[in-house]
């Protein structure tokens, strides 16, 4: 059984704990509001104390060195970095994480001859048009945010920063830093910036002011730990007896299946099959818009350590699925997942690797899980919540942005799916 944390005794990594210069960098580039600046640092290992003394959210370390520098180590193909940080009156105001990756639609994008059939002739024929234009031809986009995470986790600014500063200042800088990186003969089609929580909706106005295109794909599922919720028994003691029956064909399916938290060394030598796993389970989506690195497993687990926790699922002795999960401070993180898809019916390996996350966090004391996008409605099952997240994006040329509603409308996934709620309550 995991033991509760003592959420008291989880500091923030320091930069004194890793090795890194202290002095900036980069020359402070002027912004038009009164008194404001960033700098801009293209690596991990180059930034400064500034970095967390602006940002160091101690509820975010998707924002810290550790987490970041796992992933510089192992990113996406094509996939490269750029890190600001804000100052008033050259005083640390706050940060951005930013990711350049080249977008492919054509691999990004399975869209399904049924998917066609629900829209009217004309916008079939729109859609047509807009693959046979963009569909494998690769777009730079400067990402503001982070493609293998779901939430806020590409900025940060202060609660006592007004939120419309925040994003109008965040929006000029990312125009500036496109600036700096087409003169480095990095051409970017556009700027996406990801994840905005809706209670930002209206100070976020700001862009779409702008010629952003305000989107949303699927939401963030989250599952709220209650408080009277001190063992998995007392969740189950909560639900239905309807999902409670559903509950335990589950578990009684997985009857024969052995698991066992993965060492460091395990991941590192079952490192090749847990990317054979994870490609069977993602090339299976509707929409992809990045693929793991193969060493991005191990690499998080040296920078991240008791955080980042690998559960493997063994059937006589072969490794046949894994989930993986961070611990974010009071939330538990359900990252990258895979298995064999010809046993997931019979043995219902998902659906028990969605319970055991919601075991461990209860166990762990989290205020809550986040189950992030995709399989809603299963999520929704075990309890877990819609949480909109809004996108914006804007295409650097002009005729293609003045078009470009349409067409990030025409690409969304579908979302066609019932919530649903298993308590008794």
């Amino acid at each position: 059984m995991v033991q509760p944390r003592n959420l008291s005794a989880l500091e923030a990594p320091t930069l004194e704990k890793i090795s890194r210069p202290t002095l900036k960098v980069n020359k402070s580039k002027p912004l038009s509001k009164s008194g404001h600046s960033f700098n801009v640092f293209h690596s991990v290992n180059d930034l400064p104390n500034d970095w967390l003394a602006a940002a160091a959210p101690a509820h975010n370390h998707f924002l810290l060195p550790p987490y970041l520098t796992a992933l510089e180590q192992s990113p996406p193909k094509g996939m490269r970095f750029c890190y600001l940080v804000f100052y008033k009156h050259e005083v640390p105001l706050g940060v951005a994480y930013c990711q350049i990756s080249p977008f492919s639609v054509g691999e990004s994008v399975m869209t399904e001859e049924e998917d066609f059939k629900k829209y009217p002739c004309l916008i079939r024929a729109f859609g047509r048009i807009v693959r046979n234009l963009v569909a494998g031809k690769n777009r730079n986009l400067l990402i503001c945010g982070n493609l293998l995470l779901t939430g806020e986790h590409g900025f940060y600014f202060p609660e006592s920063q007004d939120k419309a500063t925040s994003f109008d200042i965040l929006e000029e800088a990312l125009i500036l830093t496109q600036a700096e990186l087409e003169k480095k003969d990095i051409n970017i089609d556009g700027i996406f910036i990801k994840d905005i929580s809706e209670a930002h909706k209206a100070p976020v106005k700001v862009l779409v002011d702008r010629k952003f295109s305000e989107f949303t794909f699927h939401p963030n599922m989250v599952l709220q730990i209650r408080e009277n919720w001190g063992s998995f028994d007392d969740y189950m003691a909560d639900i239905s007896s309807k999902y409670k029956v559903r509950a335990r064909k589950a578990f009684k399916c997985l009857e024969g299946i052995e698991k066992h938290k993965l060492s460091e060394s395990q991941i590192v030598s079952y490192q090749q099959k847990l990317h054979e796993l994870y490609k069977s389970v993602v090339d299976n989506q509707d929409f992809n818009m990045v693929a793991l690195n193969e060493s991005y497993m191990p690499n998080l687990k040296r920078q991240l350590g008791d955080q980042f926790n690998i559960f493997g699922y063994f059937k006589e002795g072969e490794l046949i699925g894994y989930y993986t999960t961070i611990e974010n401070h009071d939330e538990l993180e359900a990252h990258f997942l895979g298995f064999e898809p010809s046993l997931n019916r019979e043995c219902h390996i998902y659906h028990n690797m969605l319970f055991d996350i919601l075991k461990m966090g209860i166990d762990l004391r989290v205020k809550k899980v986040v189950y992030a996008r995709t399989a809603m409605e299963i999520k929704s099952t075990l309890g877990a919540e819609a949480h909109q997240m809004l996108c914006y994006i804007r295409a650097s040329n002009r005729l293609t942005n003045s078009v470009l509603g349409p067409i990030v409308d025409y690409l969304k996934p579908s979302t066609d799916w019932v919530p649903r709620n298993p308590f008794k309550d």
